[in-house]
């Protein structure tokens, strides 16, 4: 299983937010950098992966988790642990 650590104290913006999830998990040049983005990148997921999220307490953060979570419900491959 892929384990991947999103920390997010390094960020104050979400847009700065989706360059390093960009980059971190791989997505390809045609990422929207929004949530509904990310939303579909998480459920094409095709291969074991857990992503622990650790929280900065930004007020961005909250967007980012709900789609986390949901993705994790709809993606029988992607696992999510942290922030709540």
């Amino acid at each position: 299983m892929r384990a991947i650590i999103l920390d997010f104290h390094e960020f104050h913006t979400s847009r700065e937010v989706h360059g390093y999830l960009a980059a971190k998990l791989d997505f390809p040049d045609y990422y929207g950098h929004n949530l509904d983005a990310l939303y579909d990148m998480l459920t094409e997921i095709s291969e074991d992966t857990c992503i622990t999220v650790v929280c900065a307490g930004q007020p961005y953060e909250e967007g980012f988790i709900t789609v986390f979570e949901d993705a994790a419900q709809g993606n029988r491959h992607f696992f999510l642990t942290g922030c709540r």
